[in-house]
């Protein structure tokens, strides 16, 4: 299931992501709808087999590899915002 409908289905509607790389840069993308974003993975740059959900955690969550502007692939861990 790809990101998107994992968090739909979680529940969450419009959220703002908290991207925070291994070397602890970090990026906040807010104002997500779920409902109108057509592939998250790819505003994300995320490798889409490499993500690994951790929804149901205190705080939910996603690890997955990030295409950096170089094209090295880099850790990353997503953590959900929902207001």
């Amino acid at each position: 299931m790809k990101l998107k409908e994992r968090l739909i289905v979680e529940g969450f509607d419009v959220v703002d992501i908290l991207v925070i790389d291994e070397e602890n840069n970090n990026t906040t993308i807010s104002d997500v709808s779920l409902t109108k974003v057509n592939d998250l993975e790819y505003k994300l740059y995320l490798q889409p087999e490499s993500v690994e959900y951790k929804l149901n955690e205190e705080y939910p969550h996603f690890i997955a590899k990030q295409e950096d502007d170089e094209g090295e692939l880099k850790d990353v861990k997503g953590y959900i915002l929902e207001w």
